[in-house]
């Protein structure tokens, strides 16, 4: 009996060492192959749906959003949304904003008709993003949900 625990052990443990190994080489590899991200790597079409609550006083009034933005690769965003807050449907609304990418492939867009802004969190090969409404600060959404996910679908 005591054998068995000891080999246990002894697998847990090479198993934990190799999984740290595994882990740095991955980190390492990822810092080496210098990965840098600008407005360029948001180029084409992405598709997006989200929902949330807006805090209005004590209240949480529950909305969804769906849509695509047109995004230029020089910092400039369009886009097409409908929208449901509490029951008031919005259909087919046009916005226009402006977007920043840092080289850590996290970015921001702004939308200034809207008075809405996001923090991205892009893929480095500009596939996808998922983000994160900042602005206006009683809109609380799930980004980080697939639903809060953007795909690239054509250019």
């Amino acid at each position: 009996m005591r054998r068995r625990g000891l080999w246990a052990a002894s697998v847990v443990l090479l198993v934990g060492v190799g999984v740290v190994a595994v882990g740095a080489g991955f980190a390492e590899d990822e810092n080496a192959s210098g990965t840098k991200c600008s407005e360029a790597t948001l180029h084409g079409r992405y598709v997006f749906a989200q929902d949330g609550f807006e805090i209005q006083g004590k209240d949480q009034v529950p909305f969804a959003i769906a849509g695509y933005e047109d995004f230029h690769g020089n910092g400039e965003v369009d886009g097409v949304f409908s929208a449901n807050f509490n029951g008031e449907i919005t259909s087919k609304e046009r916005a226009s904003g402006t977007y920043t990418v840092d080289p850590d492939c996290t970015g921001t867009t702004t939308y200034p008709q809207l008075g809405a802004q996001n923090d991205l969190f892009i893929a480095p090969d500009g596939s996808m993003f998922t983000f994160l409404a900042t602005e206006p600060k009683s809109v609380v959404t799930s980004g980080f949900d697939l639903r809060g996910t953007a795909q690239r679908v054509g250019e």
